[in-house]
């Protein structure tokens, strides 16, 4: 995967279309730091292109979510202990 600056980008579009097709995706820096990856699409490809990253973002979300649950213990609940967090939540939002 190449990476580049956002500069290269700005400066010299065609080159780095050209990258894209040869060599796969890019990686586009800002003061070094990675800011984006471009990825080639087609007309016809759009729609699912655009869907898996949207899934992979969810991917991850759910990743970190399970890992903050097996961090703080949440994760080991049992049912009971959930249906009583549940119960407590609906009246809490009852009250209100």
């Amino acid at each position: 995967m190449k990476i580049i600056a956002s500069r290269q980008l700005a400066a010299k579009p065609g080159a780095v279309w050209s990258m894209l097709a040869d060599e796969g995706p890019v990686v586009v820096t800002k003061d070094g730091v990675p800011r984006c990856i471009m990825l080639s699409t087609t007309p016809d490809t759009l729609l699912e292109d655009a869907q898996d990253a949207v899934f992979a973002r969810a991917r991850r979300a759910v990743s970190a979510i399970r890992a903050e649950a097996a961090r703080s213990g949440i994760s080991r609940m049992s049912f009971d202990e959930i249906d009583r967090e549940i119960r407590s939540a609906r009246l809490e939002r009852k009250r209100k």
